[in-house]
């Protein structure tokens, strides 16, 4: 007698609806990912054919004179709407002249016909004396309409524009907020959209890119884990324009660490004027320090750790002297807190400190 068994390849309804499950979630993935996607061909697009037709403006301007192109027949602003489009370029200070007559509107058949270029479904206006290019219908990005290439993404400079834009190139940087090797910097009050932020070290010949599109009023952060003097600009992508360079100079040294005897309650900022200071006790960081030929002009680093690495990351060779206090019972420390009412133990760390040449005293206060 045969033996009936039963072959279980068919689909279970629990398969069935985890399989429907995730084929909806990765629909929902692709189909947000191609929306995503669409949207910035759309924004690409936009910014390319008002670029192509800036390009034909800046031609026009230099082969005729401003009567020769009165006489293209183009009409001026008639509309509401183109009022009330160059009003709202101008509050979103992507136009630096809100006059109605200076404007001329393009229609598509007039960018076909006097410029060449096919497939434009938005009027254009122009004005002639800035040479700015504004579109009638605009786009949306992040939530703002635009009318101009200008503040988007990979927008342009105006070439020769002849009227100065007047874009606030002015930024703020925070006092940084410094935790022994490691610090934050926080730059705000920034007033222009479509900048970019860049920073380098003073001596350093590259920038490092903090933003290349920055939006008005966005804080940016960045960390440094390196101590030295950091140059900060700001460049306009719309004029090209850079601000004044800010810098900013950055010490940093070993956190304090607590024991038995100092726990808590320490004031630890490399910007106060008590430098981790508690009760009748100093923290002083590890550091090395070295003179010139002549025994003049003490240098100092500090190290990182209990290491020969200085916090400017350079190595600390026998030239270099590390402090004797430094050093317990064979152990390199990272610092050493010291009572300041027991001045013999404070002399001769305070003698290095005084003939330092760079007034570390100002960051490490340890007097009452």
């Amino acid at each position: 007698m045969k033996t009936i068994t039963k072959d279980n390849k068919g689909i279970t309804l629990v398969s069935l609806i985890i399989t429907i499950i995730i084929m909806s979630i990765l629909v929902s993935v692709v189909t947000y990912s191609g929306i995503d996607t669409y949207r910035n061909a759309k924004i690409t697009n936009f910014v390319a054919q008002m670029q192509l037709i800036q390009t034909k403006v800046d031609e026009l301007v230099e082969s005729k004179t401003i009567e020769e192109i009165n006489t293209l027949g183009l009409q001026e602003i008639t509309t509401e709407e183109q009022n009330n489009v160059i009003s709202k370029a101008y509050s979103n200070e992507e136009i630096t002249s809100n006059t109605i007559r200076e404007y001329k509107v393009f229609t598509s058949n007039d960018i076909l016909n006097i410029f060449e270029i096919e497939d434009i479904e938005s009027d254009i206006m122009v004005n002639f004396t800035t040479r700015e290019v504004v579109s009638v219908n605009g786009i949306e990005y992040d939530g703002t309409t635009y009318y101009t290439q200008y503040k988007l993404p990979n927008g342009q400079a105006i070439i020769q524009n002849k009227t100065k834009t007047d874009r606030n190139l002015e930024f703020n940087i925070e006092p940084p907020i410094i935790d022994g090797l490691n610090a934050t910097i926080r730059i705000n009050n920034i007033r222009i959209t479509n900048g970019t932020l860049k920073y380098k070290e003073e001596n350093d010949n590259y920038w490092q890119t903090i933003t290349n599109y920055t939006k008005a009023q966005e804080v940016y952060t960045i960390a440094i884990s390196k101590s030295g003097t950091y140059e900060f600009v700001l460049t306009d992508n719309v004029t090209g324009e850079s601000s004044n360079t800010n810098k900013k100079t950055l010490l940093l040294a070993n956190a304090p660490i607590t024991n038995q005897q100092i726990t808590d309650g320490y004031d630890y900022s490399l910007n106060s004027d008590n430098w981790a200071y508690v009760q009748n006790y100093v923290w002083i960081p590890r550091f090395a320090y070295k003179t010139d030929d002549e025994g003049n002009n003490k240098q100092i680093k500090f190290l990182k750790g209990n290491s020969n690495i200085a916090t400017d990351n350079t190595y600390i060779d026998d030239t270099w002297t590390i402090h004797e206090k430094f050093t317990s019972n064979g152990t390199e420390l990272t610092g050493v807190w010291i009572d300041i009412n027991i001045q013999i133990e404070l002399e001769d760390m305070d003698t290095v400190l005084d003939d330092a040449s760079y007034d570390v005293k100002e960051e490490i206060n340890y007097e009452q």
